[in-house]
């Protein structure tokens, strides 16, 4: 001990026993958390270089870099803006312990009461859990919505569904667990904020997946605001390989997976025909589907300033189609004939859908000069756009709005363009343009025709009155 002697082994005991006898339980829990190796720090002297995996000193997983809080004193609110199972809770909760340390009224906010008990006080990444972390416990009162901590300061808990309640408390420190999905988040939090007025600097943390209302995307672009997003992919080592098998691997690659894995606030564009919620995920099997069509809106050239090249491959089975690849890119003439050539044998699909464009027949022209000697010819409809490109695409969209189109596979670019794409502003949607005309040829009336798949299969309409989907049913 620094300026003084030693001191001995009885003067410690002494000392001790005249402790307050919770005083001395509480500590002996900790002595024997320490010893049986259930007391973890969370955060390692590394600081926020450190990527969270076990180390010297520190042999268990604890805090990576994007769970440590932001740096400096500038900031007031904290949105940790994380995808599934990205570790948001966790970090919630150990900056709320740290900070009971430094305050001595605490706010924790839910959805509802039951997400404040489950998650955020009992849950398995929650208060009563990081307490044992380290070696001590907290008082919990469900009755009085009431978290003691071991040193005396109190954490309130409230439901988003009353916000009333949080008119009149003092805290000195809040943590609004799923804020971005609160229904009446602005009364919500104003309600907070003029009561967030104890201590020398009371802040917030906000842990949630984003979704884009003006409450989230106000909060975010504000000065005091620190936005950290955190991808699901960054805490695979404590998530279940079955939760990425079945959850995470169909999701990622969408534009849905970039909100719910990766945390990215997916902003809603006025003016756009799409919307987040008419577009519809479902598994498919390609061998049951009725037709497949691979469409292509050709770019004229292919050097840095020209459009892309749409490629995008579409199904349909009875009334509903599944859009199953966008491989649209910036390719040569030659390039993109290859492309789709490969894609009509690969998908075994029965015909090449086209916009005629620049001279007539050449779409139709470069595909067939495209050919190998050892490949079979696809079958080409080249389409006359004689109308805009928005009026070709409202029957789509009302198509998507009747839940009749599904997507299935990696399409994240080609959902950003359809839900940015607003007519009559910025560049030509290209891949929009396929995905339409290959909805069109499936889904919309045409003339009667028997038609043979690259499968070998033979589809007869029942009746002359034009081409329905429904009407098709193959036989060997």
């Amino acid at each position: 001990m620094s300026g003084r002697e030693r001191i001995t082994d009885a003067e410690l005991i002494d000392m001790v026993n005249k402790w307050p006898k919770e005083v001395r339980e509480k500590a002996m829990e900790q002595l024997r958390a320490l010893k049986d190796g259930t007391m973890r720090a969370w955060y390692c002297k590394r600081g926020r270089s450190c990527d969270g995996e076990p180390h010297a000193g520190y042999p268990y997983p604890h805090a990576r870099g994007d769970q440590w809080p932001p740096p400096g004193r500038d900031w007031r609110f904290w949105f940790l803006s994380g995808g599934r199972g990205s570790g948001k809770t966790r970090t919630g909760a150990e900056y709320t312990w740290r900070m009971s340390d430094r305050t001595s009224r605490i706010a924790l906010v839910a959805p509802t009461g039951a997400d404040a008990r489950d998650t955020m006080v009992e849950g398995v990444s929650g208060l009563q859990f990081v307490a044992a972390r380290n070696g001590q416990r907290i008082e919990y009162e469900p009755s009085k919505r009431r978290v003691t901590f071991p040193n005396g300061c109190i954490a309130t808990t409230f439901s988003a569904e009353q916000p009333d309640r949080l008119r009149g408390p003092q805290h000195g420190f809040a943590w609004l667990d799923e804020p971005a999905h609160y229904p009446n988040v602005e009364e919500v939090w104003s309600n907070l904020i003029f009561g967030l007025r104890l201590g020398d600097r009371p802040h917030v943390v906000l842990t949630s997946t984003p979704l884009p209302t003006p409450w989230v995307k106000e909060i975010q672009k504000r000065d005091v605001t620190r936005v950290v997003r955190v991808s699901t992919f960054a805490n695979r080592k404590n998530l279940a390989e079955e939760f990425f098998a079945e959850v995470v691997d169909q999701w990622d690659g969408t534009r849905l997976g970039k909100q719910e894995l990766y945390g990215e606030l997916l902003l809603d564009v006025p003016g756009a025909l799409w919307r987040d919620t008419i577009i519809h995920r479902e598994k498919v099997e390609w061998e049951d589907l009725d037709r497949i069509v691979v469409a292509i809106d050709p770019a004229g050239t292919a050097n840095r300033r020209s459009d892309l090249t749409g490629i995008v491959v579409v199904g349909v089975q009875g009334r509903n189609a599944w859009v199953l690849n966008d491989s649209s890119g910036k390719y040569t003439p030659t390039q993109w004939a290859r492309k789709v050539i490969e894609l009509h044998k690969a998908c075994e699909a029965d015909a090449v859908v086209a916009e005629k464009n620049y001279g007539g027949d050449m779409v139709a022209e470069v595909i067939r000069r495209a050919v190998r000697a050892d490949e079979e010819e696809p079958r080409i409809l080249v389409k006359q756009a004689t109308r805009s490109k928005q009026i070709r695409a409202e029957p789509v969209v009302s198509l998507y709005e009747q839940t009749r189109v599904f997507h299935w596979g990696n399409l994240a670019e080609l959902e950003d363009e359809m839900l940015t794409w607003v007519p009559g502003e910025g560049d030509s949607p290209n891949r929009v343009d396929a995905l339409v005309w290959g909805i069109s040829e499936l889904m919309q009336p045409a003339r009667e025709a028997h038609i043979f798949s690259a499968r070998g299969r033979k589809m007869r309409p029942k009746s002359n009155r034009g081409y329905d989907p429904r009407d098709y049913r193959r036989s060997a």
